[in-house]
């Protein structure tokens, strides 16, 4: 069946497919999900697993190392991350990306009930925590800001409200909450009063655990009835604490009160702080579902903020801080005015050169195409995102290909005399197979995209969804709604008209003679174009590179690490100093600060630091985005100066992980002290580099440690046990735990403190009073050994159960990163290395050689799949050889794009690449496939080349000049311009190599001689 004759000769068919792409098109974008960024599984966990009073070594090798090997056993295991702290271990499980998404929650369900057997072999006194909901990203970010009139009690009580309303929002998947303060109740007492009472601690930690434990006493039976026995007598309010009676040594009685202060207070040192343009703060993060609609839901969300904004006393306000909903609008307006601008310019550009009625009959099928595309997006479930809309992006230049190449042939048949009818069929069916061909071509050189095992690649994986549609319908529609419409549109060629020689004006003679010289002087043409290549990649090693560009937005933020042992109360002196300057700033609009770990994850590849006293991070909006990178430099130049004492990370946003350190190099091994040896000769390499700064070390500074040795002889001559010794120090210092107070929904810790605990002297922590069984009150020297100060490191990091130390550095502003890391880990592999330690290196260039490998491994399929396709339209070998030569040369204009419209080479970058090398071979395809159709119809070789060539200058300029315009809006774009600038360079020079190049190598080949006869 011919599909362009049946398409005109049925038209009724083709407009209700038509209608149904135009309906369905307008329909499904309205309806598709909306969201910033592809919304995509991030198959990682995290596990927390407390275990109070053991060291950071004690915790890696009895809490770390045994669920490390628990986990271990899991499948689709790709990475174990751990960090072994005080009192704490935190390990990250990260799954292959390869992993079925629908899989996911059942691993996340087996590693629950590992923790659950694996439980049986630690410490009594750990407790596993399991956060399998690492992976959300809230992506509707605001801030509960209040007065410091207001207590966090009373934030609190509203954030909740806000947290339940927003909850029951249809769309809404979570809400997550941050920078509450934990409420406690503290039992402020004397020591020193204790002792002249002859009141040991003790004796009230064993009176109010015993008196606010709750113990089921049963039921009874009476008659036919149970009755359940319930003893009251708890804690029910603050002055039941107050009121309980203790019984002192002599035998009296006093209460609680007459010896202590009991109040209701916070945790202190906190584990968080927010603030907010200053101000304290709760942090309310939004998580909406992955096939919902971000923007619907926001309309939905900002609604009952609004309402219930209204009830808000005077002094606090909710703050937006990440509106994802409102940036994911915005961007598909700019999709939607890219896609207006680059039809006015296809249309206005073919008008010009093809007349009114062509190029309304092409302009039309790309409206066609993304309206088909958009309605196999919502049966596949897919949404507009910036990754879906970057393929939309990609594949306008290519969607106009197929339906120019119909509509010129059509015209140049009915000059020749042909009908209407028979012009137009005849220009679809003559080039249908090469034209599909070329299109499986340019669909398979998205491939790796769609089968890559990666994180990154899946999260561009919807590109190869967007440009395969857009590209498979580009090729249906040029043989049925462009042979429809033309039918309609055109007008039969008069007689008076008709042309026998085409292709004889005076642009195509003069071409035919630049064409002719390229053949005689064949050698001189194949060997400058392989000079200039070869010239190209000498220029292309020396451009800057980039693994993903920043993006274009008035946010930018900043992680401020400081050295390890810094209180969270020193780091939020320094902050609030920070927070001032920017706020000083006009531009400044919003200041968000987060202390003691990160924000919950309102961005995609955020990272995840904490809990760390020692940690903040800062969230900047500006009023403009124009003024972003200049404001994020000076902030970073600004902290760097007057704050030497902290690591500043300060960055636009992009679409890239946030790793530790953009340069991480170190080793992997058992022995700390050998780790820190070799990790400081890497240090050493860094700083005499002059290529970055920030060096550091990844397990950070080591932090001061007070170590008073317990001494059993002394002790236990003393009736002071060990368990004593600590409990006393806990009350000295932090507090100790009593049990609980219950308060409405909240479970408040009873500490029991000295009262000069906030004064707390280092000096005098050898006289801390310790009480004996007796009732004595000793100095703590008396039942110590030595109380020693030293310095330790704060945490120990693992890779896959391997102790692992990198050297970390940020590239010095300006500087290559790619080139900065390429020479330092060429200097770094020169260190020595002794058995049992093995060189690593992680950071941004981890992520961007994982990337690269899994796109490379698919590699040779899609060259397979490519090779295949050309054997078969052509049935030889020389012709696809031929189209595969010229795909390196677009090189040339690849460099040339980057090199005049000042851009880095980055991932967006090689997409663009990507696509040139299917526009490439599309071009090559329907040239090589009309040489063999002038052969065909008798003409000689030589003169078959020429003619071929000639009929193809309108179809391949116009394609190219189409898409290098259309590439215009995209230009300023910091996402997409440096895409734009490789595909106008590139698209610029495959013009060149399309109809010069690639004929002149196809005489070399098939050994055609010149000839000045024909």
């Amino acid at each position: 069946m011919n599909i362009a004759e049946y398409s005109m000769k049925n038209r009724k068919i083709i407009y209700f497919f038509l209608l149904i792409l135009i309906v369905g098109g307008l329909s499904a974008f309205q309806s598709l999900g909306k969201k910033e960024d592809s919304p995509f599984v991030i198959k990682q966990a995290m596990l927390f697993i407390t275990y109070p009073g053991a060291s950071p070594q004690e915790v890696e090798e009895l809490i770390t190392e045994v669920v490390e090997r628990e986990i271990q056993t899991m499948p689709y295991l790709y990475e174990i991350n751990s960090y072994s702290y005080y009192g704490v271990a935190k390990i990250g499980i990260e799954l292959q990306a390869y992993t079925p998404t629908e899989e996911v929650p059942q691993m996340w369900d087996a590693l629950r009930r590992k923790m659950l057997n694996v439980q049986l072999q630690l410490p009594p006194e750990a407790v596993i925590m399991v956060n399998d909901d690492f992976g959300d990203v809230y992506g509707m970010y605001y801030a509960l800001a209040a007065e410091d009139s207001y207590t966090y009690a009373e934030m609190r009580e509203w954030s909740q409200e806000l947290k339940r309303g927003i909850n029951s929002i249809d769309g809404v998947q979570r809400v997550s909450l941050s920078g509450e303060q934990t409420p406690v109740v503290n039992v402020e007492i004397s020591l020193s009063k204790l002792a002249n009472l002859g009141i040991n601690p003790s004796v009230i930690m064993q009176t109010m655990a015993t008196q606010n434990q709750l113990v089921s006493p049963g039921s009874v039976t009476a008659g036919a009835l149970q009755v359940d026995v319930y003893a009251d007598g708890s804690y029910q309010t603050i002055e039941d604490i107050k009121n309980q009676l203790i019984t002192t040594n002599d035998g009296n009685q006093v209460t609680l009160s007459d010896i202590a202060t009991i109040e209701i207070g916070y945790a202190d040192p906190a584990r968080s702080y927010m603030f907010v343009n200053g101000q304290r703060s709760i942090g309310i993060g939004i998580a909406t579902a992955n096939d919902k609609d971000v923007v619907a839901t926001g309309y939905k969300v900002n609604d009952y903020i609004k309402e219930v904004s209204k009830t808000f006393p005077a002094g606090i306000k909710l703050v937006p801080l990440y509106p994802e909903n409102v940036i994911a609008e915005q961007a598909n307006n700019t999709f939607v005015i890219n896609l207006i601008e680059s039809i006015l310019i296809v249309v206005i550009i073919l008008m010009f050169v093809m007349g009114f009625r062509a190029s309304i009959l092409i302009g039309s099928s790309i409206i066609f195409s993304i309206g088909g595309t958009l309605l196999f997006m919502e049966y596949f479930g897919a949404g507009l995102n910036r990754t879906s809309l970057a393929g939309f992006i990609i594949a306008m230049g290519m969607l106009v290909d197929n339906a120019i190449v119909v509509v010129d042939n059509t015209m140049n048949n009915m000059k020749r005399g042909m009908t209407r009818f028979e012009a137009i069929k005849k220009g679809a069916t003559d080039p249908q197979w090469g034209l599909l061909g070329a299109t499986l071509i340019a669909i398979f050189s998205f491939l790796p995209l769609y089968t890559a095992k990666a994180s990154v690649a899946e999260m561009v994986s919807p590109l190869f969804v967007v440009i395969g549609t857009s590209l498979a319908l580009s090729w249906v529609l040029a043989l049925t709604q462009t042979t429809v419409f033309a039918d309609i549109l055109f007008k039969e060629t008069k007689k008076g008209e008709v042309q026998k020689v085409p292709y004889s004006g005076k642009i195509y003679c003069w071409f035919e003679n630049v064409l002719a010289k390229s053949i005689k002087y064949r050698w001189v043409t194949v060997s400058s174009a392989i000079g200039i290549f070869f010239l190209s990649l000498v220029i292309f090693g020396m451009l800057p590179q980039n693994f993903f560009p920043s993006l274009d937005k008035e946010y930018f933020r900043g992680d401020c690490v400081f050295p390890n042992g810094y209180s969270i109360e020193y780091v939020k002196k320094d902050m609030k100093e920070i927070e001032k300057y920017l706020l000083d700033q006009p531009i400044v609009k919003t200041v968000s600060t987060t202390l003691g770990g990160s924000p919950p994850r309102y961005y995609l590849v955020s990272a995840n630091y904490g809990p760390l006293p020692n940690f903040a991070n800062i969230l900047i909006e500006l009023h403009s985005k124009d003024s972003t990178v200049v404001v994020e430099e000076r902030f970073n130049r600004y902290v760097r100066e007057n704050y030497p004492n902290i690591i500043m990370r300060s960055s636009l946003f992009k679409v890239s992980p946030v790793p530790d350190a953009e340069i991480e190099m170190g080793y992997e091994g058992d022995n700390i002290d050998s780790l820190v040896i070799l990790t400081q000769r890497v240090e050493e390499v860094f700083r005499k580099s002059g290529l970055v700064d920030q060096v550091r070390s990844s397990w950070g500074s080591k932090s001061p440690v007070l170590n008073p040795t317990y001494s059993q002889e002394k002790g236990q001559r003393q009736g002071v046990s060990r368990q004593a010794m600590v409990q006393n120090l806990s009350i000295a210092t932090q507090g100790l735990r009593l049990g609980a107070f219950r308060q409405k929904d909240q479970l408040l810790p009873i500490l029991l403190k000295d009262e000069s605990s906030n004064n707390f002297n280092l000096e005098d922590i050898a006289n801390i009073p310790v009480f004996s069984n007796g009732g004595e009150v000793l100095p703590l020297s008396q039942v110590t050994d030595s109380i020693k100060y030293s310095y330790n490191y704060y945490e120990i990091r693992r890779t896959n159960r391997s102790r692992i130390m990198l050297a970390q550095a940020e590239p010095k502003r300006g500087q290559n990163a790619k080139a900065a890391f390429l020479q330092l880990y060429e200097e770094v592999q020169k260190l020595p290395v002794p058995e049992g330690y093995t060189l690593v290196f992680k950071g941004s260039e981890e992520s961007q050689a994982e990337t690269n490998a899994a796109l490379g491994a698919q590699m040779p399929m899609t060259a397979i799949l490519i090779l295949a396709t050309l054997i078969f339209l052509f049935k030889s070998y020389k012709k696809p050889f031929l189209i595969l030569l010229m795909i390196p040369l677009i090189m040339i204009g690849v460099v040339l794009g980057l090199v005049v419209m000042g851009k880095m080479f980055d991932f967006f970058c090689m997409l663009g690449l990507l696509g040139l090398v299917g526009m490439n071979i599309k071009n090559a395809i329907v040239l090589v496939d009309q040489i063999h159709t002038e052969k065909k119809e008798g003409k000689s070789p030589y003169r078959a080349v020429i003619d071929a060539t000639k009929s193809r200058i309108v179809p391949v300029t116009m394609a190219s000049g189409t898409t290098i315009l259309g590439m215009l809006p995209l230009l300023p774009d910091a996402m997409f311009g440096g895409m734009a600038a490789t595909i106008m360079g590139g698209l610029f020079v495959a013009t060149f190599l399309t109809i010069l190049v690639l004929p002149v190598t196809f005489c070399v080949l098939f050994g055609i001689k010149y000839s000045d006869k024909e």
